[in-house]
């Protein structure tokens, strides 16, 4: 599991799981305060081994506001994939589950909103993110899930410019990879977690 915040990372290992490169190991009795304030801190990718994730699952739904939130990784009938300037910075569409809502309903809500893409076929989920940020003085916890989708018409993108949003742009894999790779800590794990080739396959 890895928890983000900004630019570095919490990778949470199982005993005996290698430290990523590059990464201080923090005590095991530290306590989950300090790996989140060091965290905060931004001195960089920590880890901390955790014999009991439930534990930790439990102390982020007191101690965090918990939020739920939903996205795309969306790719053309050509193979290109989609990519977004927000706020100067490469992301991906994502938004916030209302109330009612799926996580796949949400993740195409949202994608539909901050791109202006209607014709969207769903595909599988890919991988859920997870990251803390302090917003008017509260920290939260918030957990994206990201949902393959295929765009069946590609010729409208409209950016959604009340959420940052300044560019969209259609760019080939490795393009695209080399943005989430300059971005956020969570684009970063989304570039390595997601394959290359196509993610929704269309029958017919």
């Amino acid at each position: 599991m890895v928890i983000n915040f900004q630019y570095n990372s919490l990778y949470v290992l199982a005993p005996g799981e290698a430290l990523p490169d590059g990464c201080a190991e923090m005590p095991e009795d530290g306590g989950w305060d300090l790996c989140f304030r060091r965290l905060s801190e931004g001195v960089g990718d920590i880890a901390v081994r955790c014999r009991n994730v439930r534990r930790l699952m439990d102390y982020l739904h007191a101690a965090f506001i918990n939020v739920k939130a939903a996205g795309g990784i969306v790719e053309d009938c050509g193979g290109r994939r989609l990519l977004m300037v927000r706020n100067d910075r490469c992301d991906l569409p994502k938004g916030k589950v209302e109330a009612g809502e799926t996580l796949a309903q949400a993740a195409l809500r949202e994608t539909t909103e901050e791109t202006g893409l209607a014709a969207l076929a769903l595909g599988s989920l890919l991988l859920k993110t997870y990251h803390v940020y302090d917003l008017y003085g509260g920290w939260h916890f918030k957990q994206t899930s990201w949902f393959a989708m295929k765009a069946l018409e590609t010729s409208r993108l409209v950016p959604q410019t009340e959420e940052g949003i300044t560019d969209l742009r259609w760019l080939s894999v490795d393009e695209w990879r080399a943005g989430l790779a300059s971005s956020y800590a969570t684009m970063r794990i989304i570039n390595a977690q997601v394959p290359d080739g196509t993610l929704v396959r269309l029958d017919g």
